[in-house]
């Protein structure tokens, strides 16, 4: 999955918690079971004459007087691009020609450093004078840092630091301490998947740093953390399942087991022989396989896995 479909995913299902930690006092004004996302919003983007979807408008009402309705229009950049100002500034154009209604523009930016939280500004000027002048938010979640952020109580962000600057930061128990916030709410599990999708996504450790990790998710203190890494690996056997109807192959949902108990076996003992990454591949059984995935938090040798010669 691309990160624009992920955002956008996770944008929709936590609008209100985005909204809630740049803007808390417009937060408190928004009448939310209002809320609507607007899909398929068509933009062109000129000169080119490409077409393109906008990443999440939202419509929703205000809580003053007899509620006023209003579109908060979200795109997601992986870096900031010189001429992006003006694209931002076309679409505003678009959606009001369109809609006829104020909107909140917000761009967030995945990479990238600069001005962690600022406004962006597209100027059109003739003869000296200024003739137009449109600014919208923007949010450059590199240049925030990622321990702040993992200790707020707003667990959508604690996400997102994933993406943010984690410079000086023991990174292995960064990332068990977030999955960790993630089971620790009360959201369903669909909700703390899209979260953990986010964090699995963006947060990679090198084979050193994965094996601390596996170690810390050992420890009863991170045990809601283990259960994060766990059902996210079902959610991906389930996502292979699928691609296994869709594709005729049965082998869908092993597969996806045997590639997750392979990066982690790669990760905690270094690289496998050949020998003992054909008997992961050959594994048939589900259950052997959510065996092994409970093992390796726990195994201190790759004998223990009882994946060598005559453990088969």
């Amino acid at each position: 999955m691309g990160h624009d479909q992920l955002f956008k995913d996770i944008l929709k299902g936590f609008f209100r918690e985005f909204l809630a930690m740049l803007y808390p006092e417009i937060e408190t004004l928004l009448d939310f079971d209002t809320l609507r996302f607007l899909d398929k919003e068509l933009f062109m983007d000129l000169p080119e004459g490409s077409r393109r979807e906008a990443d999440v408008v939202a419509e929703i009402r205000t809580l003053e007087g007899e509620g006023e309705l209003i579109l908060i229009h979200v795109e997601v950049q992986a870096d900031p691009e010189p001429d992006f100002a003006r694209r931002m500034y076309n679409y505003n154009a678009l959606l009001w020609t369109r809609h006829q209604l104020p909107i909140l523009p917000i761009v967030l930016y995945l990479h990238g450093r600069g001005e962690a939280l600022t406004e962006e500004t597209f100027q059109m000027t003739l003869l000296g004078r200024e003739h137009v002048r449109f600014s919208y938010d923007s949010v450059r979640l590199a240049s925030l840092k990622a321990e702040e952020y993992v200790e707020k109580s707003n667990v959508l962000w604690v996400a997102l630091a994933a993406l943010m600057e984690r410079r000086n930061v023991d990174e292995p128990q960064l990332k068990a301490s977030m999955k960790q916030r993630v089971g620790e709410s009360k959201l369903d599990n669909l909700r703390k998947f899209l979260l953990v999708n986010v964090i699995e996504t963006y947060f990679e450790l090198d084979a050193d740093q994965e094996e601390i990790f596996l170690g810390l998710l050992t420890l009863d203190v991170y045990k809601e953390a283990r259960k994060m890494e766990l059902t996210w690996a079902d959610k991906l056997v389930e996502k292979g399942r699928e691609e296994g109807r869709q594709e005729g192959r049965e082998e869908g949902a092993l597969q996806s087991k045997r590639d997750i108990l392979l990066r982690h076996l790669n990760s905690k003992f270094g690289p496998l022989s050949e020998e003992t990454t054909a008997r992961v591949r050959v594994l048939k059984s589900l259950d052997e396989l959510d065996a092994h995935l409970d093992r390796v938090l726990v195994a201190g040798s790759l004998k223990e896995m009882e994946l060598e010669d005559g453990n088969a």
